[in-house]
């Protein structure tokens, strides 16, 4: 007896997991037909009539549309819509048809839920202005099928009928995809079989010229209109970058002081300045970055009070990290190393007594940032290596290419809404006020708010910096035996962290620093987890400091869906 009840158990936990599975399909639908019926009238326009047979099949549709793009025409005129036979009158409710007017007309059938079965949907509309002339012929360039659908269509009939007294001067031309193609008298048929979603197709047809239409249609004949002012546009904006380019070149020489450049070459640090200040006077005098930061982090790992250690993977697929652990923290500490300490170690007045490499980015935000660079600046202005006049010409300069930027972004805009006037020239122009913008923003960048002494600091600075990146790129011998260790600080202020310790890595270095706690020492002494360490360490809080269709050219296409 209990077996009978284990099974019917089985058997009735078997109904109740497979029932949801059974009762709920997925929901999908595709086009048995997509046919086009096309008209071409004697003004150029074209009566078009389309018929979709859509099979729908799980959980109900209560929708589709179709999209009709005016670009290439005089307009597009919707006549009638329907549903099995039934014409849909205007409105937004079921077994109505709603009509939204745009660059792209978007006609919606409103339907009760429908499932599990075909329906058949008409369109029926006038584009207008579709026939275009050349210079020796009427073209008819035409996408009976939209740009942009996703759903399957096993066959499509396109059938097309001119007027007799148009003369057809060449076989009709498939232009995107294929398609058998048969002419009898003047008519001209489309035939296409199992149809991958968006899978469109373009066709021309050339006609002796004036037997289909006498002048161009308006869209055409504004086209032209815009394209023969294109020496006026280009000259236009040309002008306005050579005019920019002179003034920024003007202003470049106007307000950065010449001053001769010291020809001594340093070996060694030039004065005892600390890395990070070493590194923003090397900067011109701009605002603290990542890199001089990360110099203050080793700087004070140098004197004992960091340390780094080298974290365990938590799996195979884990990168490696790293823990920096506060060792002490004196009362003898410069204003922005107190400050880069409370930045790493300090969340809401809570003091931390280790912090991982990986979450630096997250530590370190926009508005904890400044704990850091406030100090920093302070430390330089006391020091009286800062301008204020200069950095107030800087700032000027900079705040005023973002005018530039504005001017791009609202020619772009008006650009868009007097297309019909102006085409798209106009776009040129916005394009020489972005190139301004780039321009001015360099300029402004690159001036100098240091005072003259200060300058002539960072001179001898930069002097310095070059000869440490000459030694990462091997134009420079490497000097006494510790000067991996001694000049690491300095290296990460000018960015050359990462490369610094690859090159010494490349060279056999092995004696690292001795606040560096590697898992395994065995035969590098550890040096691929330090260069690991500085590739982490480089990247996790820079981010955080630094707080066509294939129917171009053709009327018709657009989209198709249900929902």
């Amino acid at each position: 007896m209990w077996r009978k009840w284990i099974a019917a158990l089985v058997v009735l936990g078997a109904l109740l997991t497979g029932a949801p599975g059974a009762l709920a399909q997925e929901k999908s639908y595709s086009a048995d037909r997509f046919d086009v019926d096309i008209v071409v009238q004697s003004d150029g326009s074209l009566l078009v009539t389309e018929t979709v047979i859509f099979r729908f099949v799980g959980e109900p549709f209560t929708f589709v549309f179709r999209e009709l793009p005016t670009d290439q025409t005089d307009g597009v005129e919707v006549i009638e819509a329907s549903v099995d036979g039934r014409s849909y009158p205007r409105g937004t409710n079921a077994g109505q048809v709603e009509i939204e007017p745009d660059d792209n007309i978007r006609v919606t059938w409103h339907m009760e839920p429908t499932a599990n079965t075909a329906r058949t949907f008409v369109l029926t509309y006038r584009m207008l202005g579709v026939v275009q002339q050349t210079d020796d012929a009427d073209l008819l360039r035409y996408q009976p099928l939209p740009d942009e659908f996703e759903y399957t269509i096993d066959s499509s009939t396109v059938t097309l009928s001119y007027p007799s007294s148009a003369e057809l001067l060449e076989t009709p031309q498939v232009t995107a995809n294929t398609a058998q193609v048969d002419r009898s008298g003047s008519q001209v048929t489309f035939t296409r079989q199992n149809i991958e979603p968006n899978n469109t197709m373009v066709f021309e047809m050339t006609f002796a010229k004036g037997s289909l239409i006498a002048n161009p249609p308006a869209w055409q004949t504004r086209q032209a209109s815009q394209n023969a002012l294109w020496p006026v546009w280009v000259g236009g904006s040309v002008l306005v970058v050579v005019a920019g380019l002179v003034g920024a070149i003007g202003l470049w020489r106007g307000h950065q002081p010449q001053m001769k450049r010291s020809t001594a070459v340093y070996y060694e640090p030039p004065t005892d300045l600390p890395p990070a200040i070493a590194g923003v006077l090397n900067g011109s005098g701009a605002s603290p970055s990542w890199s001089n930061a990360l110099a203050t982090l080793f700087d004070l790992a140098d004197r004992g009070i960091l340390s780094i250690e080298e974290l365990e993977k938590k799996s195979v697929f884990s990168g490696k990290d790293f823990n920096i652990v506060l060792l002490d923290q004196p009362d003898t500490l410069r204003p922005h190393e107190s400050g880069l300490l409370e930045l790493l170690f300090e969340t809401k007045g809570m003091w931390h007594q280790s912090v991982k490499m990986s979450k630096l980015s997250s530590a370190v935000t926009g508005s904890q940032w400044k704990k850091f660079t406030e100090p920093l600046e302070a430390e330089i202005k006391a020091a009286g290596y800062i301008d204020a006049e200069r950095k107030s010409r800087r700032t000027q300069v900079i705040a005023g290419s973002v005018v530039f930027l504005v001017l791009a972004v609202l020619i772009m805009i008006l650009t868009v809404i007097f297309e019909n006037l102006f085409g798209m020239w106009p776009m040129l122009l916005a394009l020489s006020f972005f190139v301004l913008f780039g321009i001015f923003m360099g300029v402004g960048s690159s001036m100098t708010i240091l005072t003259d002494k200060a300058r002539l600091l960072a001179n001898q600075w930069q002097s310095f910096y070059q000869h440490l990146k000459d030694v990462t790129r091997s134009k420079a011998a490497v000097g006494e035996t510790n000067m991996f260790n001694r000049f690491l600080p300095y290296a990460a202020t000018y960015g050359l962290l990462h490369q610094w310790a690859k090159f010494f890595e490349k060279e056999g270095w092995t004696q690292l620093p001795p606040y560096f706690h590697a898992l395994n020492r065995a035969d590098d002494g550890g040096m691929a987890a330090f260069v690991a360490m500085t590739a982490a360490s480089s990247s996790s809080g820079g981010s955080a400091a630094g707080a066509g269709a294939a129917g171009a050219g053709a009327a018709g296409g657009g989209a198709s869906g249900a929902g």
